[in-house]
């Protein structure tokens, strides 16, 4: 005689269905917020590597900040400038440190989610030009903003955090606007934060209010000599 094993029940694939799904809807935005957080550490590392390679830049040119970028040879129309990254390339194990695992904002022309910040690094290509300024004027390295994550903004609005920015490479401070689309603001892509590494070659991992809305002055995190108020606003 053939026993038959007894089979569920509808109600009983009913319930064993709920409770994947329960456990589906806990755990799926534990992951991606585990993911999210291995990027932003694969994020913090590109800027650590990218701040020593400016370092050691400064060392090989007598501390002289590089600009953030100069001209072509031959090229007239302006649009294709040497990028501070490629001036720092012979210090840095990749040019994939260049791009932010969590951006996808950036084409491939430019393959670039760093921006050194506008207000101390100069761009050659701009009119008028600002000369170059030297390590030894930063007051407070450890406490000054060398460059940080970017891609958002608008000319003309110094508000705008939501506006996606494509191909910039210069990080501009709060209380100047945005001259072109080379120029943006901050991008706080990692839960709300922003990577950001300071003049010393550390990296922190910041919400906006914490170095880039509401201070006073405006500037403070980016100018050389926090004490000169003056000086802090670009």
């Amino acid at each position: 005689m053939t026993r038959q094993c007894p089979g569920f029940t509808l109600i009983e694939l009913l319930v064993v269905i709920a409770i994947i799904s329960v456990l589906a809807a806990i755990l799926f935005p534990v992951f991606a917020s585990a993911r999210e957080k291995a990027r932003q550490i694969t994020c913090a590392s590109n800027e650590k590597q990218l701040a020593y390679g400016v370092l050691i830049y400064l060392q090989d040119y007598d501390e002289t900040l590089l600009p953030t970028a100069v001209p072509r040879p031959g090229d007239t129309s302006g649009n294709n400038p040497i990028l501070w990254p490629d001036e720092i390339s012979p210090y840095l194990t990749n040019n994939q440190i260049r791009l932010c695992p969590s951006d996808s904002s950036e084409p491939p022309a430019y393959a670039n989610s760093y921006g050194l910040t506008e207000l101390n690094f100069p761009d050659m290509t701009d009119t008028p030009v600002n000369p170059p300024q030297v390590l030894a004027a930063f007051n407070d390295p450890a406490e000054t903003v060398m460059l940080g994550e970017l891609g958002v903004g608008s000319i003309g609005n110094l508000t705008d955090y939501t506006t996606v920015v494509s191909g910039a490479y210069k990080l501009t401070v709060p209380d100047v606007q945005l001259n072109d689309q080379f120029d943006a603001r901050p991008s706080p892509r990692h839960q709300q934060r922003a990577n950001i590494a300071f003049m010393d070659g550390h990296v922190k991992s910041l919400r906006m209010e914490q170095f880039y809305r509401g201070q006073s002055p405006p500037d403070l995190w980016f100018c050389p000599d926090p004490d000169n108020t003056a000086g802090c606003h670009g």
